[in-house]
């Protein structure tokens, strides 16, 4: 960003306020993403717990209930780490939301900066050209006394 101009400042602090919500929504979207990654890689430990457990081969039948019991135990666990990272997924989009939407809030007051200054810079050179026909025209009439051009 340029120096900004003093009829600019209360858009220039308005502007930093908004960087600065941009800033934080830009931190929160990458927590949410690394949760977002740690809960993957909950839900994969659970599955391969899961997968990787014995089959009952042989035994009492205590023991088949116990085994039966300790299967259920890693399917529930496998499915709250799924809710996890569904719910987990759900924040990281809002977060994405979120700081997209602040980002665009950022570009719009630079955009109205910018076009203020375009605006300024356009008023310059209409004056500057103004100041130039005048002269111009103090120089002819200088030059031709009778106003009269031959």
């Amino acid at each position: 960003m340029s120096a900004r101009h003093p009829e600019d400042r209360a858009l220039s602090a308005v502007r930093r306020v908004r960087d600065s919500r941009e800033q934080d929504g830009r931190s929160g979207l990458t927590r949410a993403l690394s949760v977002v990654g740690t809960r993957e890689a909950e839900l994969q430990r659970a599955a391969a717990r899961r997968a990787e457990a014995a089959p009952f081969a042989m035994g009492s039948p205590a023991e088949f209930a116990a085994h039966v019991g300790l299967g259920a135990g890693l399917a529930t666990h496998e499915l709250q780490a799924a809710d996890r990272v569904r719910d987990s997924r759900l924040v990281a989009d809002e977060a994405v939301r979120r700081w997209q939407l602040d980002r665009q809030q950022v570009r719009v007051v630079d955009v109205l900066l910018e076009r203020r200054a375009q605006s300024r810079a356009e008023d310059r050179a209409r004056r500057e050209a103004r100041e130039l026909d005048d002269l111009a025209t103090r120089s002819w009439l200088r030059n031709n006394p009778q106003g009269v051009d031959r």
